[in-house]
């Protein structure tokens, strides 16, 4: 095996497994965001603010007590208005989100693990393309070695120009 094919077959089984945990997060991602897991909870939104900016941008965060919770304050990526009870789901990642169930959300959160999917159907194609012609080639490689060293030792009769 060449330097050049260890190289592509670690390369693509890289980018496998990288599509396949975007494939991952993805699916994770839509099933909290559209509250199909069901855990979603109420939030009572008590003040709201605006964090980040520079590169990243700025957006609103709002927090406030979880309903029948009091006890339990919760900070959410929003923008609402205090005083608006909110229904926001706990992301994999360990953050709260609002539910969305709009046409167009649930279209997005469907759609976004096709690419990686899709992705990782063409690299993982490519690296079983190239471990297959890597055997290929050595079983090629070792028939012929041994067809030459059988020939060096008298075992095949060399052909002649009959």
């Amino acid at each position: 095996m060449t330097r050049g094919s260890k190289r592509a077959i670690a390369g693509y089984c890289t980018l496998t497994l990288m599509a396949a945990a975007a494939t991952v997060w993805a699916l994770m991602s839509g099933l909290a965001r559209l509250d199909l897991l069901g855990d979603a909870v109420q939030v009572r939104i008590v003040e709201c603010h605006s964090e980040g900016g520079g590169r990243g941008g700025s957006h609103s965060v709002c927090s406030g007590p979880q309903v029948g919770n009091e006890a339990h304050t919760l900070k959410i990526r929003y923008d609402g208005r205090e005083g608006e009870v909110v229904k926001a789901v706990r992301t994999p990642w360990g953050g709260y989100t609002p539910v969305d169930r709009s046409f167009v959300s649930w279209g997005v959160h469907v759609l976004t693990p096709v690419l990686p999917i899709l992705g990782g159907a063409v690299t993982g194609a490519l690296t079983l393309r190239e471990v297959r012609r890597v055997r290929r080639d050595s079983r090629s490689d070792a028939g012929a070695r041994s067809r030459y060293d059988a020939e060096g030792d008298g075992r095949i009769p060399e052909p002649t120009g009959l």
